[in-house]
């Protein structure tokens, strides 16, 4: 009897560091949709019957947080937004049993880009944080915004192409602006020499502006986000 016991406590331990090392674990991944600028939606739940929260651009990298056999629950690196997305939609890069680092993305003094669910929709600007507000024009996917405030799920934005502030709603933003790197430079933890590197970002290759600042701007490459210096990057 002692003998079974035992062995009993001795699977118990072996599957509870099984069972640990499988949780530790990242799963990330990137959206892969049949059109080159296609995207796909964003669900409060793992169901096509459960309202859309947002969308998910083609290319855009995730960590997988559940995955089932036709929905996986993910995490957008861009925005921080957490949703369900259909499985057939999410191609599987690596398993890794170090979690990327993450930090949460500004919102107001950020940068974005509208980001819609068809090439050719648009989305509203107001003069205030509602749908009750006047609408003063629409802008399409890809515009660039810098984000000045925000309310709710609503953002006041400044729209450089068109000279105006106004408001839209947060769910058709995606943080961030595509760039490139202008140099060699080191992505770090802070914005200043001082953080500690996590890794290096070769010249040419691209990387999303969240937030700029003086001198240094909070950006996400790869898996990864943190902050580089503005010498080393322009906006594509």
């Amino acid at each position: 009897m002692k003998r079974k016991l035992s062995l009993l406590i001795v699977l118990c331990l072996v599957l509870s560091a099984f069972a640990s090392f499988a949780l530790a674990d990242t799963v990330t991944g990137y959206i892969k949709t049949p059109a080159y600028d296609g995207s796909v939606n964003i669900r409060s739940q793992g169901s096509a019957k459960y309202p859309i929260i947002g969308w998910a651009k083609n290319g855009a990298q995730v960590e997988i947080l559940y995955q089932g056999n036709y929905w996986h629950k993910v995490r957008l690196f861009s925005s921080g937004k957490v949703g369900w997305v259909y499985a057939k939609y999410v191609q599987i890069t690596s398993y890794s049993p170090d979690p990327a680092p993450y930090t949460p993305v500004p919102v107001d003094g950020g940068t974005a880009t509208v980001a819609t669910r068809y090439p050719n929709s648009t989305v509203n600007l107001r003069t205030g944080p509602g749908t009750d507000y006047a609408v003063v024009g629409a802008v399409g996917r890809g515009t660039s915004l810098s984000i000045l405030a925000s309310q709710g799920n609503w953002c006041q934005v400044y729209v450089p192409a068109r000279g105006i502030t106004a408001w839209i709603s947060r769910n058709y933003l995606s943080m961030g602006m595509n760039a490139v790197a202008t140099g060699d430079v080191n992505l770090r933890t802070g914005p200043s020499k001082d953080y500690p590197r996590i890794t290096v970002i070769k010249k040419g290759q691209a990387v999303t502006v969240l937030s700029q600042g003086s001198g240094w701007s909070q950006v996400s490459f790869g898996n990864y986000t943190g902050y580089i210096s503005n010498k080393y990057w322009a906006y594509r």
